[in-house]
């Protein structure tokens, strides 16, 4: 009997050391539900084993904000919106079950929440529930679900002005479109952005999903990357829309707290972090545009601009107006191949990044599909340079799977096509997936 025992302690001990999982102290890791495998931490370089006891650190967020979070167990400042709903419930929906709530802030983390007085964790559903009695404001609904244009407008918040036509011009003001889907709120204002949470938490990874975000390829962009592990200085390009141009960043649009940076600079901030190296950042893209843009007119300047950069590493991020504007795949592609070929003329060894668009509001979309199919023209483009120098980042499906839980005016803070801080951090995570090998 004590050998068989001993030969049970001897089993168990081996599945313990083999079997690296969250922890070893229960049948099934932590937050689990023993049915998704175990976790080989060696996929998660940057996971924290201490996450129970973790506090928030303003530093370790700006170290870690553009570091793919889907690399490690902990979400810094995600963004999301505390809503009360028409049957009573208020909340605010989180992308995944928290393990631990390290910290809960205001948009501008300047403001730190109480739970238990501004709110609970309900771990179960992934939410903060917001109590009676709360500190936290919330927004009614039907500011994002209201069916007519003065339902929509009874429930914006005082302070804001509606304007029936044009573009809102100020930090105040905010419109009401339909196209045909339903009306819907587009604004430049707080309205939205001005009531997000920034919630840090920790979570278990198993509850990521597959084949979403983009992964890293050793076969990819090998000419930037033995460039920067060389330690050498390297010239950034990005040609595109309002997007890469930082529209609804905090730090390069709006130039208010907490000043986030659009996601062309931060991937620059992240390579220098990472690599060590110094990244002269040239952005020529511009809002409104269309892929035809370098290639016409005024365009012409900003292309040459990029091509004059000589750069190493070229990110072209086109599809939102695009889309809007009814620009062909065919068309789009021919666009995206011919400003590619204008800058391999001044730097035949440039790595390309083409960028799928983030999904614009569902009630602003044209024609279904046509992300898609503008993805496959750059899967086209990228395969037909069977060298490595171009990669595709898919940030389409990226937005789409936020939107499994979140409502669209939680990922754009215009509620139409722009990126919040939030979703211009996970443009450069997403970006620098393919860029850096995280596990080294």
């Amino acid at each position: 009997m004590k050998r068989l025992l001993r030969v049970f302690a001897l089993m168990l001990a081996f599945v313990c050391v083999a079997s690296v999982f969250v922890g070893c102290k229960d049948s099934e890791p932590a937050g689990g539900d023993g049915n998704n495998g175990e976790i080989d931490l060696q996929d998660f370089p940057l996971y924290n084993e201490g996450y129970e006891t973790m506090t928030y650190s303003k530093e370790e967020y700006e170290s870690a904000m553009s570091q793919p979070y889907w690399l490690g167990n902990v979400i810094y400042n995600e963004l999301t919106l505390p809503v009360s709903y028409e049957n009573g419930e208020a909340y605010a929906t989180l992308l995944y079950k928290p393990l631990k709530v390290v910290q809960v802030m205001d948009q501008k983390l300047g403001t730190v929440y109480t739970e238990g007085t501004d709110y609970t964790i309900d771990k179960e559903n992934g939410r903060l529930i917001i109590p009676q009695g709360s500190s936290i404001p919330l927004m009614n609904e039907k500011v994002f679900t209201g069916k007519t244009v003065d339902e929509i407008v009874e429930a914006v918040p005082e302070g804001y002005e509606f304007v029936s036509s044009g573009l809102p011009d100020n930090f105040t003001k905010y419109t009401i479109w339909d196209l045909g889907m339903g009306p819907f709120a587009y604004t430049e204002s707080s309205l939205f952005y001005g009531r997000y949470l920034s919630v840090t938490y920790a979570y278990d990874v198993r509850d990521l999903p597959e084949d979403v975000f983009a992964e890293y390829d050793v076969t990819l962009l090998n000419g930037l990357r033995t460039k920067l592990e060389n330690g050498e200085d390297i010239s950034m390009v990005v040609i595109g829309d309002s997007i890469s141009e930082g529209s609804s960043s905090t730090g390069d649009n709006l130039k208010v707290d907490p000043f986030t940076p659009c996601y062309a600079k931060q991937v620059k901030a992240e390579l220098e972090r990472v690599y060590g190296v110094n990244v002269t950042l040239t952005n020529s893209a511009k809002g409104g545009t269309v892929s035809e843009y370098p290639l016409t007119g005024e365009g012409n300047t900003k292309l040459q601009n990029a091509i004059n950069a000589v750069p190493d590493l070229c990110i072209i991020a086109y599809g939102m107006n695009d889309a809007s504007g009814g620009v062909t795949p065919v068309f789009y592609k021919n666009n995206i191949e011919e400003i590619m070929l204008k800058i391999k003329v001044a730097s035949p060894d440039c790595c390309f990044i083409l960028v799928n668009s983030f999904p614009c509001n569902p009630l602003y979309e044209r024609e279904i599909g046509i992300f898609d199919k503008y993805l496959g023209q750059l899967e086209k483009i990228a395969a037909d340079h069977n060298d490595g120098s171009v990669a595709v980042v898919d940030m389409q499906k990226v937005g789409k799977y936020f939107l499994e839980r979140k409502n669209y005016c939680e990922i754009s803070s215009s509620n139409v096509n722009h990126p919040n801080d939030f979703m211009h951090r996970v443009y450069a995570m997403n970006l620098m997936s393919v860029i850096c090998d995280y596990k080294k």
